[in-house]
C-alpha cells in the first residue's frame, strides 16, 4: 500500500515538471514567432524616416535658395543671383557715393564702358559691427578688346600678379587691394572676363571703420566674410547669347501716338 502511494506520487511529479516544460517552450516558441514582427516594423520605421530625408533635405535646400533674387539682362546676354535683402540699381547710381562708381567715372577711365547694375549691401546688413559699406558693380565694354580686358585694373601693392577664376567656362582674371582712408579700411576687389567681343567686369568693395569701438558696442566687421558674400554673386554669373536691342523710335513715331 506505501509503495502504491509512493508511486503516485512520484507520477504526479514527474507530470507537473512536463507541463512546466511545455510551458516554457511555448513561451519561448510565441516570443520567437513575435520577434520577426516587431523586427519588421522596425525596419520598416527605419525605411520610412530614410526615405523621408531626400525630402527635409530638399525643403532645407529650398530655404537656402529662397533668399535669393535673380538679377536678368537679354540685351547684355547676363544673369546672376543675388541675396533679397540687397538693394539693386540698373544703369548709373543716383546717389553720390566715396565707394561706388558712375558713370561719369568710367567714361574717364574707360572709354565705352557702361555701368549695367549696382547691387549693395544694406547699412544695417550687419548690425552691432563696424561694417560701413558693401557692394558689386557689373560694368560691360563693347569697344575693348580680349587684351584690355584681361589686363589686371587693379594694381597690388604688394605686387603680386592678378589670380583666375574660370566661371561657366569662362576665364576670369582678378585682383584685390586694400587701403585705408579717413579712419575707414577698404578692400576692392575686380574681376575681367571676356566673352561675346564683350569685357565683363565685377567690382566689389567692402568697406568698415578702422578703429575699435571705444565702448565694446560694435565688433569688427569680418570683411572677409562679407567679401565671400559678394565673391559668391559673381560665381553664379551666367552668360547667354545676348539678345537683340529694340530699334530706337523716331520722334516723329512717338509723337503720333501720343
Amino acid at each position: 500500500m506505501l509503495q502504491r502511494k509512493l508511486f503516485m506520487v512520484l507520477l504526479v511529479g514527474v507530470g507537473s515538471m512536463e507541463l512546466s516544460s511545455c510551458g516554457g517552450e511555448t513561451a519561448r516558441s510565441a516570443q520567437t514567432q513575435a520577434s520577426p514582427v516587431v523586427s519588421a516594423a522596425n525596419k520598416n520605421t527605419r525605411q520610412a524616416a530614410t526615405a523621408s530625408s531626400p525630402a527635409r533635405a530638399a525643403r532645407k535646400e529650398f530655404a537656402r535658395e529662397a533668399p535669393l533674387s535673380i538679377y536678368h539682362n537679354p540685351e547684355a546676354g547676363i544673369s546672376f543671383r543675388y541675396p533679397r535683402n540687397y538693394s539693386l540699381e540698373e544703369g548709373d547710381v543716383q546717389e553720390s557715393s566715396f565707394f561706388l562708381k558712375r558713370q561719369e567715372d568710367l567714361d574717364g577711365e574707360q572709354p565705352g564702358a557702361t555701368l549695367i547694375a549696382t547691387v549693395q549691401i544694406p547699412e544695417d546688413g550687419y548690425p552691432n559691427t563696424t561694417f560701413e559699406h558693401g557692394s558689386l558693380q557689373l560694368v560691360i565694354n563693347e569697344a575693348g578688346t580680349e587684351k584690355t580686358c584681361r589686363e589686371a585694373r587693379l594694381v597690388d601693392p604688394s605686387g603680386n600678379g592678378p589670380r583666375t577664376t574660370t566661371i561657366q567656362g569662362i576665364v576670369f582674371r582678378w585682383n584685390e587691394r586694400e587701403s585705408e582712408t579717413a579712419g575707414t579700411e577698404i578692400v576692392e576687389r575686380a574681376y575681367a572676363g571676356y566673352a561675346q567681343s564683350t569685357c565683363y567686369e565685377f567690382l566689389l568693395t567692402v568697406a568698415a571703420e578702422e578703429a575699435p569701438d571705444p565702448d565694446g558696442f560694435r565688433k569688427p566687421a569680418d570683411m572677409n566674410k562679407i567679401m565671400k558674400h559678394l565673391e559668391k554673386v559673381v560665381e553664379s554669373l551666367q552668360i547667354f547669347t545676348k539678345s537683340a536691342r529694340p530699334p530706337a523710335e523716331s520722334d516723329e513715331e512717338t509723337a503720333g501716338r501720343l
